[in-house]
């Protein structure tokens, strides 16, 4: 009888969903970035405006120099009300690659393109950073996120420069309909049906375009590949590398480099899922088969998760949304019900750090071992405790005030009361050189979902990067 009322409830919701797209309007299910010209394999150096164009991503501020640092609301909205243009833009490039609802590419021309210039940044030594959006988000010229990420890969550049390099940063927008209804309130009611196209997606071809993107990595050691997720972009990018972290899992004790630990298995050199949106039951492989295995010295992580512990989509609404479901499932053991309810971020017994805001990093200093260390990633996460507070790492405006970065602090949760901000008493018994971090951060890091790049957060983040440039140089790979 419970079983059928249960059912009741699910198709009802469904209906009410359904009655809610037809009456909202809809997304349109085809591509947004349309006008690129189609060049093929062959495009040109970024770094040289005068060559034949390619399809670089700069939006035109009304009013206002497209490279003008703002971060306000009416400057966002301006962007939002302006066209927006491609050209050519030295040292920095966003390109686009999108996909349909069932992990299908829209124009195989728009990969082909994207890829060329991939491999182009790539033998230059350059960085390559794949962002794949979330929930009511998608790759329209004027869509915050795309702005956003534009304005990071800018600064991404322009940080490099304070360290003293010139590599060329290009960033890959990985599209796909995240939001598929346009009516605000409304389209509250999709966040289930877009988590299941989020899947489809992530097992469809976005493994082909991080797959190709990592042969690249691997012919050029001194590139460097980043890949990021939000939300169910988040999900997107476990699905499509899953199978491949639990290879990389495996094999990680098994082959060690003459002068250094680096994996030849390790395919991206840093994987970040901010406010991950995807059950810790999808994870519960990964982490069970990475608690048995013993690493060697200096390891590098294969995946960085990282939720605020206010971020009341995946803390509240997932939950809620998963209850109905989990009802009708059969487990194997007591505790795979909340791993099936809860994201991964908030699932508590898989939390390995907390990330909070501190006022100082002076009390904490490396230890003589980290110092030396060969790879500057791997030290971050050996030490108990690491501190964020690189001034390079700060974007310094010439006539405006200094953005408010805070230094924020990560912790190791190997005592009980080394995360009681984030996890309560919670203790993770994990080896050194973890390939799988879970980090929760406090509100004061992100403030919600989609709080991902504010100015604290983003200088984590790029703090992160900068220690994958610094890192280590594997072997090429040659076959």
């Amino acid at each position: 009888m419970r079983i059928d009322r249960v059912r009741h409830l699910a198709v009802m919701f469904v209906l009410a969903a359904m009655l809610a797209s037809l009456a909202g309007g809809c997304a349109g299910p085809g591509p947004y970035q349309t006008s690129a010209p189609r060049l093929g394999t062959g495009s040109s150096a970024l770094s040289d405006p005068t060559a034949v164009p390619t399809p670089c991503y700069r939006p035109l501020q009304a009013g206002a120099d497209a490279d003008a640092d703002s971060d306000s609301d009416s400057d966002a909205d301006a962007a939002r009300a302006a066209p927006a243009t491609r050209i050519a833009a030295p040292g920095a490039c966003v390109r686009f690659v999108e996909f349909d609802d069932f992990g299908n590419l829209f124009n195989r021309a728009q990969i082909d393109e994207t890829l060329g210039a991939a491999r182009s940044v790539a033998a230059r030594g350059g960085v390559v950073v794949v962002y794949v959006h979330g929930w009511e988000h998608n790759a329209a010229s004027a869509d915050p996120d795309v702005l956003k990420f534009y304005e990071a890969m800018r600064d991404a550049r322009t940080i490099d420069g304070q360290y003293g390099g010139k590599r060329d940063v290009l960033g890959i927008y990985v599209g796909w309909r995240g939001q598929s209804l346009t009516v605000p309130l409304l389209s509250k009611l999709t966040f289930w049906e877009r988590k299941t196209t989020a899947q489809a997606v992530g097992d469809g071809a976005v493994f082909e375009l991080l797959r190709q993107l990592a042969d690249y990595r691997e012919q050029n050691v001194k590139s460097r590949l980043v890949v990021i997720g939000h939300s169910f972009g988040a999900a997107i990018v476990y699905s499509a590398l899953s199978h491949s972290l639990t290879a990389q899992i495996i094999q990680d004790p098994l082959v060690q480099v003459a002068g250094s630990t680096l994996n030849l298995e390790k395919r991206w050199d840093m994987v970040v899922l901010i406010n991950p949106a995807f059950e810790a039951m999808q994870v519960r492989p990964q982490l069970e088969l990475a608690l048995t295995q013993s690493y060697p010295p200096n390891q590098l992580p294969h995946v960085i998760l990282v939720t605020s512990m206010a971020d009341w989509a995946t803390g509240m609404a997932f939950p809620a949304g998963r209850y109905l479901r989990s009802t009708l499932n059969r487990y194997a053991d007591a505790g795979s019900p909340r791993m099936y309810t809860h994201a991964v971020g908030h699932y508590l017994p898989f939390i390995t750090h907390q990330l909070a805001v501190i006022d100082s990093c002076e009390q904490f200093r490396l230890t003589a071992k980290s110092i030396t260390a060969p790879d500057k990633l791997s030290v971050v996460f050996d030490e108990k405790h690491f501190c964020f507070d690189d001034d390079e790492a700060r974007i310094r405006h010439q006539g405006q005030a200094q953005a408010r970065e805070r230094p924020v602090l990560l912790t190791r949760c190997e005592e009980p009361d080394d995360c009681e901000l984030v996890a309560p008493r919670h203790v993770m018994k994990a080896p050194p050189g973890m390939p799988i971090v879970n980090i929760r951060t406090t509100r004061e890091v992100m403030s919600g979902h989609n709080d991902i790049w504010n100015p604290t957060m983003r200088a984590f983040l790029v703090q992160l990067m900068i220690k994958i440039v610094e890192r280590g140089e594997q072997p090429a790979r040659t076959r």
